[in-house]
Formats: structure tokens, sequence, C-alpha cells
């Protein structure tokens, strides 16, 4: 089979399947992967002959996309930031939406000397190892309730780093009963119910732990969050929140309802509003 040929049929494949709206792009992505080509080589070289080797990784990488495999947990990896991060279906998997988080953690880091950072709820680490990665005078912590996860975690900080991070096993702020920070920042789980049930099929092959934010309003872990955090800010701290743009407004309300001043919210690249900060005032 030739290159151009391995390329239209999974491409068929996929798009018959109904599982993505870029069949030709995941099946690129795909072939490229098992050639070692870029996605422009496999035009130029599009009459190469592929191993038969090849062709039966390549067929298997399309039958698990056809069964709506996320493309991003068959590669190993999720571009993030500017970085790419590994990935395995024990993390879910970064978001673009969720750069907004980043760039205002910065923001709010920028302006201290020796800021000290949490990121809650880390999953694959994205989100702080990329803070780690732009403020190099930031210790940042980093915590998960999953040991996989932590595990995804560090393998990115030792690829991704020059320097070391802290990484601790805790739901929520269990293990971190002494210990208080300039800023926590968190991407928890917070889809209800009804909504996990509306996702896609690769969705639902994401850690439903990582989804699901528990009560009928997707909000428990974000209400342990917000109540706890006080305990663990410096004065002046600051806590930042992604959640979805249906629940800022009640976010916003159970921020000023545990001590937080200047609650504001920050729009993502779809211009709906995605991430819900505020300063707490001892």
């Amino acid at each position: 089979m030739r290159v151009r040929e391995a390329l239209a049929s999974g491409t068929q494949a996929i798009q018959a399947h109904h599982v993505s709206q870029t069949p030709l792009l995941d099946a690129s992505l795909l072939l490229s992967t098992i050639t070692g080509l870029s996605r422009e080589q496999l035009y130029i070289k599009s009459e190469v002959l592929l191993s038969s080797e090849a062709v039966q990784q390549y067929n298997y990488l399309v039958s698990q996309r056809c069964e709506a495999q996320p493309v991003a947990y068959l590669l190993g990896k999720r571009e993030f930031y500017g970085r790419t991060f590994i990935v395995s279906p024990q993390v879910l998997i970064p978001r673009p939406d969720t750069e907004t988080l980043v760039e205002l953690t910065l923001e709010h880091i920028r302006k201290l000397t020796c800021p000290t950072v949490l990121d809650l709820c880390t999953g694959s680490g994205c989100i702080g190892i990329s803070v780690a990665a732009e403020a190099l005078h930031a210790e940042v912590t980093l915590t998960d309730i999953s040991r996989e996860a932590l595990q995804i975690a560090q393998e990115n900080a030792e690829h991704l780093l020059e320097r070391p991070v802290h990484l601790v096993q805790s739901n929520l702020f269990s293990a971190l009963i002494d210990q208080k920070y300039s800023i926590i920042t968190s991407n928890p789980p917070y889809l209800t119910p009804d909504w996990y049930e509306e996702t896609e099929k690769q969705v639902k092959a994401e850690p439903a732990l990582a989804l699901l934010g528990g009560d009928s309003d997707g909000l428990a872990i974000i209400r342990d969050i917000i109540a706890q955090a006080p305990h663990h800010l410096y004065p002046e701290g600051v806590l930042l929140i992604e959640c979805d743009y249906r629940q800022v407004e009640a976010v916003q309300t159970l921020f000023k309802e545990h001590g937080f001043s200047q609650v504001s919210c920050e729009y993502d690249l779809a211009q709906l509003q995605r991430v819900v900060w505020g300063v707490y005032n001892v």
C-alpha cells in the first residue's frame, strides 16, 4: 500500500464512522506517527510504499479512531501552550480554552516577587508545568487525587522543565494541611451528569473522574475548593478556577460568600466566560 492509498482509506473509514469532523486530519496524524513523516511529507512522498508492518500498525490506529478513541491518546501526546505534553487515558486531554487559565495565572504571577503556586487537580500537569516554564521565579506545586495522573505529570515535568516542581498526591487540600500559596489555580471536574451524557463518545473515553464535578449542578468539587482555599492562601492571595460558562454566575457568588474580593471572569477563545478569579482578603 502506498502512502496516498493509506491516507485515503484511513480518511474514508474515519468519515464513515462519524467520529470526527476532521477525518483527513486525523488520518494524517495517525499516518505521520507510524511513518515518521510530517503531514506535508505525506503528500510529497505520496507514492512511497509502506511496509506490511507499517500498514498493520496504521490500520490498528485507524480502527481505534473509528471506535471513538481520541487522537491524542492514540498519539500519546497533545500540544498545549506551545509545548508537547504526554497524555494517556489516565488524564484529561488538554484543551486550547484552558490556555486562558494559564495566561491569567501568569498575569497575577508577574506582579509578585517570590510567588508560590498550587495547580490543583493537575492531571497531565499542563497548567502548572506551563506556568513553571514561563515564570521561572515561581515555586510550583502540582497535586491530583490520581496517582496515575501524577505519574504522567511527573513525566511531563521531567521532559519539559529544567527545574523541579513539587508533586503531591492529594484529594484537593487533604495532603496540604499547613501549606499556603500566593496563587491557587485549578481546572477541576465540573460537568453535570446531564452535560456528561450529552458529550461525544470520544469525550467519554476520557476519565470520568476528571470530568464530573458532582451534584446536579456540577459544582460539588468547586464548592469544596472555594471553601477550603482561604486556609491555603497568603493575604491577598489569588484563586483562579475554570468552569463552564453556565456556571460562572454561581461560582462568582461562591467566591464572594467565602471572602473573596475583586471577583471577575475571563473569556476563552470562543468568547465564552471560562475562568473565575478573586483575591482573598483576610
